[in-house]
C-alpha cells in the first residue's frame, strides 16, 4: 500500500487531456478547454453520480471554493451541454493511450504482480459491449438491429454503440482491470456492418505493441477462434487460449476424434450434507483433461498449428456432467500446465461477470445514455467511464485508506453513497483529506 498514488493515476489522465489536438479556432480564448471537459465527465464516472457537478458548482457560489479544484484541479466547470460539445471533438484514438499509462503506475507499485498467471504474464479477456441504444437517435457510425415488436406488430430498428472491450483478468479473483478497447462502428463507404472479430484485429494493430510489455494471453469465446486472428496474434508475439466449438471447427475436431489424445484426471472427494443418525457420506467431483498438441486449426491452406484442451467435470452423486468445455491455444500442453491452462480459458467469463455486469447493473450506468453527439461524445462518454471502473480497481489494491473505506462500507452501494456524500457535503483540501472524512468523519 502507498499514498500519493491517486495523485499520479490523475496526472496520468491530466497529461493525456492536455495533449489532445483541439479543432475549433486557435484564434479565440477559449473558456473552457477539453482538458475540462474530459475531467468532469472522468468525475461524474467516478462518483457515479450526474449531479456530483452541480453540487461543486454551488459549492463555488457559496465558499468560493470547490473539491473540483481542491482535488481534481479543474478551475472551470463546464454545464453538461458544453460538456458534451466538447468530448464530441476528441476522437477515441487519440485518448485511448492513457490506459497504458495508468497501468504503468499500477506497475510501478505492485498491483499487476497480483494478475500475472501463466508464464510471467497477464490475461486479457476481450468482448463485444453494447454501451449506448436507441430506437430514434442515430448517426451513420451506429450499428443496427430490427426485430418485430409483437404489440405493435411492425418492425422496430434499434440503432446502438459497440466496444470489443478488453480487460486484465485473474483465476479466483473478482477484481478486474479494463484496458483500452476498440470501437465497434460502422464505416464510411462500407455495407456490411462491423464486427467483434474485425474489432479484435484492428486492437491488435493499434495497441499489440502498446501492451506487449504485458505478455498478454488473449482470452475469448469461440468467435474469435478463427485462423485469420490467430495468426495475427501469434505475429504480434502474443497468446491466445480461446474457446473452440465442434460446430464451428468441423476438420479440427474431426482430427482430434481421430487422434490419440493425452489425459489427466483428478478427484475432489466433497462430504454430503450430515443426517441425523447416519454416517456422513461422501462423493467425488471428477475433472478430466484431454489434450493434443500441433493441430490444423482448419483445413484449407495455409493453416496455423493450434494445441487442442478439453475439460470435462462430473459429479459422481448425481452422475451429471456439470462442466464441459474446449479451448485452442499457442501456449504447449503438458500434465504439469494442463489444469491451470484450463483455468486460465475459463476466466474468460470474469469479462461477463465483474466487468459487463457490474458496467451496466451495478453502479457504472453504462447502458444509460449520457449523450450520444454528432461525432464521438457516446465513444468518449464510454472510455472514460471505463477508465473511471480501472482507478476503482487501482486504488482497491494500492490505496490503503480508500481500501479501508471500501471494507467499512461493505456494499459497493454503500461505498460510493458515502463517496458522493463526502464530495457533495465537505470541502477537502486533497485527496487524503477527502478519503479520511469518508472513513471518519472528520475534516
Amino acid at each position: 500500500m502507498v499514498k500519493g498514488i491517486f495523485r499520479k493515476l490523475l496526472n496520468k489522465l491530466k497529461a493525456a487531456g492536455a495533449k489532445l489536438r483541439d479543432s475549433r479556432n486557435t484564434e479565440h480564448n477559449y473558456r473552457y478547454k477539453l482538458s475540462d471537459a474530459i475531467m468532469c465527465a472522468f468525475v461524474i464516472f467516478f462518483f457515479q453520480h450526474k449531479s456530483v457537478l452541480d453540487f461543486q458548482r454551488k459549492m463555488q457560489e457559496e465558499r468560493r471554493r470547490n473539491n473540483m479544484i481542491n482535488i481534481f484541479g479543474v478551475n472551470n466547470i463546464p454545464c453538461d451541454t458544453q460538456i458534451r460539445n466538447l468530448l464530441d471533438l476528441i476522437e477515441p484514438e487519440q485518448f485511448g493511450g492513457v490506459f497504458n499509462e495508468v497501468l504503468l503506475v499500477a506497475q510501478e507499485h505492485g498491483v499487476l504482480e497480483e494478475f500475472r498467471v501463466l508464464d510471467g504474464g497477464v490475461l486479457i479477456a476481450v468482448d463485444g459491449l453494447w454501451y449506448h441504444s436507441s430506437e430514434k437517435v442515430k448517426c451513420e457510425h451506429c450499428l443496427h438491429i430490427t426485430r418485430i415488436d409483437k404489440k405493435k406488430n411492425e418492425e422496430v430498428t434499434t440503432y446502438y454503440h459497440s466496444i470489443l472491450a478488453g480487460t486484465i483478468v485473474r483465476p479466483g479473483k473478482t477484481e478486474v482491470l479494463p484496458v483500452m478497447g476498440e470501437m465497434i462502428s460502422n464505416k464510411d463507404g462500407t455495407e456490411k456492418q462491423d464486427c467483434e472479430l474485425n474489432a479484435a484485429k484492428r486492437w491488435l494493430e493499434k495497441h499489440g505493441d502498446e501492451y506487449k510489455w504485458l505478455k498478454p494471453t488473449l482470452l475469448g469465446d469461440d468467435l474469435f477462434s478463427s485462423y485469420p486472428l490467430c495468426k495475427q496474434i501469434v505475429e504480434n508475439g502474443l497468446s491466445f487460449i480461446f474457446t473452440c466449438k465442434e460446430k464451428s471447427h468441423l476438420s479440427l475436431f474431426k482430427t482430434v476424434n481421430e487422434s490419440k489424445l493425452e489425459e489427466k484426471e483428478r478427484k475432489e472427494r466433497k462430504e454430503c450434507k450430515k443426517r441425523k443418525g447416519k454416517k456422513p457420506e461422501h462423493y467425488y467431483i471428477i475433472h478430466r483433461y484431454r489434450w493434443l498438441n500441433g493441430v490444423d486449426i482448419r483445413v484449407e491452406r495455409p493453416t496455423l498449428k493450434v494445441n487442442y484442451l478439453s475439460l470435462e467435470i462430473e459429479n459422481t452423486k448425481t452422475g451429471k456432467i456439470t462442466y464441459n468445455n474446449s479451448w485452442v491455444t499457442n501456449k504447449p500442453l503438458s500434465k504439469e500446465n494442463v489444469e491451470h491452462i484450463a483455468a486460465c480459458g475459463r476466466a474468460r467469463w470474469k469479462i461477463e461477470n465483474e466487468h459487463n455486469n457490474v458496467l451496466k447493473n451495478h453502479g457504472y450506468n453504462l447502458k444509460h445514455n449520457f449523450g450520444h453527439g454528432k461525432e464521438h461524445a457516446s465513444q468518449m462518454y464510454c472510455i472514460l467511464n471505463l477508465l473511471a471502473f480501472l482507478f476503482h480497481g487501482i486504488l482497491m489494491y494500492a490505496d490503503e485508506q480508500y481500501q479501508k473505506a471500501r471494507i467499512k462500507a461493505g456494499r459497493r452501494d454503500e461505498f460510493f453513497n458515502a463517496l458522493r456524500y463526502g464530495l457533495m457535503y465537505g470541502l477537502h483540501d486533497n485527496w487524503n483529506k477527502f478519503l479520511r472524512f469518508v472513513l471518519t468523519g472528520e475534516s
